[in-house]
C-alpha cells in the first residue's frame, strides 16, 4: 500500500508540474547574487563589486518558444556560451569567469608595480535583467548594464528585446515598418527628442538638435526599442547619438503617430485597439 502511494504521489507531480506550465504569458524567476571579491589579500588594492538582479523564463505552454526566448535572454546577459547551463548554476558560472578575468587581467599589473600605493584596482559589474510587457502575444524584456574598469568613468547601456510569443522570434523593425518609411522613422525620432525636451520641465528645452551637442545624423533607428501598451520606446545608449555626458536618451513614439508607417498586420495592432477602446471608455465616463 506504501509503494502504491507513493507512486500516486509521484504521478500527481508529475501532473502538476506538466500543468503548471500550461500558461499563456511568460512565467519567471528572479535570480541574483551579490559579491565583493578582492583582487589580493591586501584588500586595500581593490575589489570587483557584482550585482546581479534578472529574471529568467521557466514556464510557458509551448516549450519551444520558451527555449528561444530564454536562449535569446541568456545569451545577451552573459554570452551565447552560457546557454547550456541550467537556471540554478548560470549565474555562479558566470561570476566566476568575470572574477577569473578580473584577476587575471589586473594581479600581474600590481605585482609589477615599483611603488604598489599609487592606484587601486576597483572594478564594478551591476546587471539588471527584468520583464516588461507580458501578454498572450508579446514578451518585452530589458537589460541593464553597468561596468566600471578603471578610468575616468564607467558605462551604463539599456539593451531591449521583444519577442512574439506565437513564434519565440525577436520582434524587428522590418515585422513593424513599411518598406522605404525609414526616413519618416528618422524624422519621428527627431522631432519627439524636441518635443519631449519641451514637454519635461525638469530640463531645458531643445529649439533646434543642430544646437544641441547631438549628432543628429546618427539619429536612425537602432533595433534598441521596447513595445508598452500605448507607444514603441526606442533607448540610444552613451556614444551612440552624442557624447557622453548626454547619457542614455529615450525617445518615446506613440502610436498614433506611427499609424502612417506601421504595417497592417504588424504584431503591435491589438494593442493599438486596446488602446482606442480604453481611450473610448473613458470620454463616456
Amino acid at each position: 500500500m506504501r509503494i502504491k502511494a507513493i507512486a500516486l504521489i509521484s504521478c500527481a507531480i508529475v501532473v502538476f508540474l506538466a500543468s503548471s506550465c500550461r500558461q499563456k504569458t511568460i512565467r519567471t524567476i528572479e535570480k541574483d547574487h551579490t559579491e565583493r571579491f578582492f583582487l589580493s589579500s591586501d584588500t586595500s588594492k581593490g575589489a570587483l563589486s557584482i550585482e546581479i538582479t534578472i529574471e529568467l523564463p521557466v514556464c510557458y505552454d509551448n516549450n519551444s518558444v520558451l527555449d528561444s526566448v530564454r536562449n535569446t535572454i541568456v545569451a545577451n546577459l552573459f554570452g551565447v556560451e552560457y546557454i547550456k547551463y541550467g537556471n540554478d548554476t548560470l549565474l555562479s558560472k558566470f561570476t566566476n569567469d568575470i572574477k577569473s578575468e578580473y584577476r587575471l587581467t589586473n594581479l600581474p599589473i600590481l605585482n609589477e608595480m615599483d611603488d604598489k600605493s599609487l592606484y587601486s584596482f576597483n572594478n564594478e559589474h551591476i546587471l539588471d535583467g527584468f520583464s516588461l510587457l507580458n501578454d498572450e502575444n508579446i514578451y518585452s524584456y530589458g537589460i541593464n548594464r553597468y561596468v566600471f574598469m578603471g578610468g575616468a568613468h564607467g558605462l551604463n547601456t539599456i539593451n531591449y528585446f521583444n519577442f512574439n510569443l506565437k513564434t519565440g522570434k525577436l520582434i524587428t523593425e522590418s515585422d513593424l515598418f513599411l518598406k522605404n518609411t525609414t526616413p519618416k522613422l528618422i524624422e519621428l525620432l527627431k522631432k519627439r527628442i524636441v518635443e519631449q525636451s519641451i514637454e519635461d520641465k525638469d530640463i531645458e528645452p531643445i529649439q533646434s538638435l543642430n544646437k544641441t551637442d547631438y549628432w543628429v545624423d546618427a539619429i536612425k533607428p537602432n533595433g534598441n526599442f521596447y513595445i508598452t501598451d500605448e507607444s514603441i520606446n526606442y533607448v540610444f545608449n552613451p556614444y551612440e547619438i552624442g557624447p557622453y555626458y548626454l547619457g542614455i536618451t529615450e525617445v518615446r513614439l506613440p502610436y498614433d503617430r506611427l499609424k502612417t508607417i506601421l504595417k497592417p498586420n504588424a504584431v503591435v495592432n491589438y494593442l493599438i485597439k486596446k488602446e482606442k477602446v480604453e481611450k473610448a471608455e473613458k470620454s463616456e465616463k
